[in-house]
């Protein structure tokens, strides 16, 4: 899966989509997960970076679903997900050297909500330019 094609892709395009690198047994099992931890408390990080510019809390769908973040440090599932060794793989193919895992993170996007502004990340984990990757974005 992470062959030259994926490396060259990333290079072209600035990102590379990795197919079927979970089954949707494995991705339904993650988003019940995340469901269920978001449906049943809250945690450290929550609504970080939540705005409600001009609005109603009440009614915005982010209130309702705040992000989570660091859930690696308190989670065990996370940890497992975040240390996988497939992501490892292809991003040691797209970097050409052993990732560093330093952040998880759950951006919820449900019916009528915002989507995440541009930012910029790099800066707030004082990495190098161009050292940092995103990880996996879903449906």
């Amino acid at each position: 899966m992470f062959d030259q094609a994926f490396k060259d892709s990333f290079e072209q395009k600035g990102y590379s989509v990795a197919r079927g690198l979970f089954s949707p047994a494995e991705v339904a099992a993650l988003t019940d997960h995340y469901m269920f931890l978001r449906q049943n408390g809250t945690y450290k990080g929550d609504a970080a970076g939540v705005d409600v510019p001009n609005g109603d809390p009440a009614a915005d769908p982010l209130k309702k679903f705040p992000r989570m973040i660091h859930m690696h440090r308190w989670d065990d599932l996370s940890l497992q997900w975040m240390l996988d060794p497939r992501f490892r793989e292809g991003l040691a193919t797209l970097l050409g050297g052993d990732p560093f895992a330093v952040q998880s993170m759950i951006y919820f996007k449900p019916p009528g909500a915002r989507g995440q502004a541009l930012h910029q990340d790099q800066f707030y984990l004082q990495v190098q330019t161009g050292h940092l990757h995103g990880g996996l974005a879903g449906a």
